[in-house]
């Protein structure tokens, strides 16, 4: 025998059977608010009274069906028992989400990269070459104030590191004004042009 009620029968209010399909609705809304809502909450993108709103459904939702439930209990149609059981786990439900929707999201500020200076002028040439790729991927303030390192390091005496910081500088410039041989005074020439500082 089904647990459902059907309309004004045994002592049921006739309203109780359309209020199911009203919970229904409030249910689908408060989860779509809370899928939606709780991830840019988490990301900072809401304010904190539109995090409440999944919240405010839920409480909502969980009233409806706490009198939908019990108005049946009354009449003898459900165990008192489950409605008990399954508006307690609502309630916990709620409180869980209101938790994830309250809480305030951490600041996410970026980590301060490990300065290039030292290992720029490290003894050991394989750290000297991958400073000098580095730099390259740095932010661009932050590497064109390795410009004067990069340039000493044309003529270091290393092949790999003199090429790691040719190519550093071609990438900085957008253009490549040489290697070899005078590239040193070239390129300070070309960053000195450009109003970056390129000397010592």
């Amino acid at each position: 025998m089904s647990n459902e009620p059907n309309a004004r029968s045994d002592g049921v209010p006739g309203a109780i059977p359309y209020l199911r399909w009203g919970l229904f609705a409030i249910l689908l809304v408060a989860a779509s608010a809370a899928l939606i809502g709780l991830p840019r909450a988490e990301a900072g993108g809401w304010s904190i009274w539109l995090r409440l709103v999944p919240v405010l459904l839920l409480v909502f939702f969980i009233g409806g069906y706490a009198t939908y439930r019990f108005t049946l209990v009354r009449a003898g149609r459900y165990p008192a028992g489950k409605a008990l059981v399954r508006v307690a786990m609502l309630v916990l439900l709620t409180v869980a989400i209101a938790g994830i929707a309250l809480d305030r999201p951490v600041s996410r500020r970026p980590s301060p990269g490990l300065d290039l200076a030292a290992p720029l002028a490290s003894a050991e040439p394989l750290l000297r070459a991958v400073a000098s790729e580095v730099v390259r991927h740095r932010p661009r303030p932050e590497a064109l104030g390795h410009v004067p390192r990069l340039i000493a390091l044309l003529h270091d005496e290393s092949p790999l590191v003199r090429r790691e910081a040719h190519a550093t500088l071609v990438a900085l410039a957008g253009l490549d004004v040489g290697e070899g041989p005078g590239a040193a005074e070239r390129w300070r020439a070309y960053w000195t042009a450009s109003g970056v500082k390129a000397g010592p």
